[in-house]
């Protein structure tokens, strides 16, 4: 049995008169609704235009000018004032100091360890000029350069370990 399409004319334009009802019925909702906002925005207008009289004559240029000057005045004391607070104490210590610089106790420790193995590098160079053969002074010279970087491991090993 073969299906059959039937023609039914009413069928189809109830379907497309119901269409039309519908989307006439979004057109007057969407009127109505633009001329609520007309309706309300007339009868605020009034009011709308008062306050940006009252807002504009705020904004005199003079006016405006003082009000700014004023603000910047204080935000500018402000941070002057805040500068001075965080700046003061850090001068008073650097004029305590008197022109002094402070170096840490384990950068003391090892530059007088260094100058202590120059000086003995200098009496080795003296001693190896008048005595050794230049075979010796080879392993003299990475001798001396062993014991001095041992000697600052050490002097950094000591200061952290007893806060020197």
């Amino acid at each position: 049995m073969a299906l059959k399409k039937f023609d039914v004319p009413d069928i189809d334009d109830a379907i497309s008169e119901a269409k039309d009802d519908e989307q006439r019925k979004e057109e007057t909702a969407h009127a109505e609704k633009i001329a609520y906002a007309l309706e309300y925005f007339t009868k605020k207008s009034p009011d709308i235009l008062k306050n940006m009289s009252d807002v504009i004559s705020q904004l005199d240029a003079r006016k405006f000018a003082s009000i700014l000057r004023e603000e910047l005045k204080n935000i500018a004391d402000e941070m002057a004032h805040r500068f001075n607070s965080k700046i003061e104490p850090m001068v008073k210590r650097a004029e305590s100091a008197e022109r002094r610089i402070s170096v840490p106790t384990q950068a003391a420790y090892i530059i007088l360890a260094t100058i202590v193995w120059l000086f003995i590098f200098l009496i080795m160079v003296i001693y190896a000029n008048t005595r050794i053969q230049s075979d010796d002074l080879t392993g003299l010279i990475v001798l001396f350069f062993v014991a001095l970087i041992i000697s600052i491991i050490a002097v950094i090993y000591f200061t952290k370990k007893y806060k020197w």
